[in-house]
């Protein structure tokens, strides 16, 4: 029913626009602009012109206003009100919240990416730089994208392709996480010293799907941070070599090595921030 159909005893309609935008908790341009869309209707007396409202129609109201939150013009919500079936709006509505699920899980996505980056680097301030240490890792998964040179990747711009790709295809899919992301050593590479790199990751505090992420093979691991302030990288992967054989620990993963924070301080000197770690049994 549109304003040019209603035929109803003014009996019903005795809230002025004033009173009902009050008790809407909302504006008397709302409800005009409603009107002149033809979604909410008031009853108009034919001899003063005036617009009254039923307390019937606040349902109508909030009705309205929950599905422009979830996401529906007032076109749709036209349909709705005027031509759709019962189907039609469960269809519309289970779009919605579809849509609304995803961008949920957007949202969440973000907030672990920000959640594990401060978590690791909350936990700078408690270890010196350079020192290796044993500590139980949170749950975490891991996306990882093959290096395909594998023998040739020792530094940054070795895998520039590879880095490109990995974010390329983080980004491009809502399921994967970006940041924080780094490369991989294979363990049997690192005891040999041979510090190529065998992959390019991501972590995620989201649980892994067993599709693109996958858990981290551990909740144990041989920690160390390592920052341009501390002595050769090279070093400190001996370190957590020596440690791990010290204190009889088996490992049962790669090095992981997660860049932070890649800056330039005031001087515009190059300072960047690593977490490197190694799951042990």
């Amino acid at each position: 029913m549109n304003k040019n159909q209603i035929n109803t005893s003014s009996q019903e309609y005795t809230l002025q626009v004033s009173e009902f935008a009050a008790l809407c908790n909302t504006t008397r341009d709302t409800l005009r602009y409603y009107y002149e869309q033809d979604i909410l209707i008031p009853w108009k007396n034919p001899k003063n012109g005036y617009h009254y409202y039923s307390a019937a129609q606040i349902s109508s109201f909030f009705f309205i206003t929950t599905m422009r939150q979830s996401g529906c013009s007032i076109a749709e919500i036209g349909k709705i009100i005027h031509n759709l079936s019962r189907s039609g709006i469960e269809d519309l509505a289970n779009s919605k919240i579809r849509q609304m699920q995803r961008e949920a899980f957007l949202i969440t996505k973000k907030i672990s990416a920000l959640q594990l980056g401060m978590w690791i680097l909350g936990k700078y301030t408690s270890h010196k730089p350079g020192a290796p240490f044993v500590d139980i890792l949170p749950p975490m998964s891991v996306c990882k994208s093959p290096i395909a040179e594998k023998d040739s990747s020792f530094h940054t711009a070795d895998i520039a392709r590879e880095i490109s790709w990995h974010l390329a295809k983080t980004t491009g899919d809502d399921s994967l996480p970006v940041f924080p992301a780094g490369v991989t050593i294979d363990y049997d590479d690192l005891v040999k010293g041979n510090y190529v790199y065998n992959n390019i990751i991501s972590l995620s505090f989201l649980p892994a799907d067993n599709i693109g992420t996958f858990p981290v093979p551990g909740s144990r691991a041989v920690l160390c941070y390592h920052d341009n302030n501390s002595p050769d990288i090279e070093k400190t992967y001996r370190k957590m070599l020596s440690m791990i054989k010290r204190s009889n620990l088996t490992p049962c993963s790669d090095l992981f090595s997660i860049s932070l924070i890649n800056l330039y301080d005031d001087n515009k000197n190059h300072t960047y921030f690593k977490y490197l770690f190694i799951c042990v049994e």
